[in-house]
């Protein structure tokens, strides 16, 4: 169960760190979400979805603001 939620996370992180953007990663877990969602759970997790895509949306954006901070701070 928490191995959903923490992959989102690291999508969200990692997606920053490679993009400098912070939409394009929960775009790639909505994404994979909606299409698992549709084939393979079959429509009942839609909650789940939209949680997992702005858990990764948070975490890009509170690295984006530390990485903010940081440069401020020299």
């Amino acid at each position: 169960m928490f191995a959903f939620p923490v992959v989102s996370i690291l999508i969200g992180i990692i997606g920053y760190f490679i993009f400098k953007n912070i939409y394009l990663a929960p775009i790639l877990v909505a994404t994979i979400s909606v299409i698992a969602n549709l084939t393979i759970l079959h429509s009942l997790l839609w909650f789940w979805l939209i949680l997992y895509t702005l858990l990764a949306l948070l975490a890009g954006l509170c690295v984006k603001l530390l990485f903010a901070l940081k440069s401020s701070n020299k």
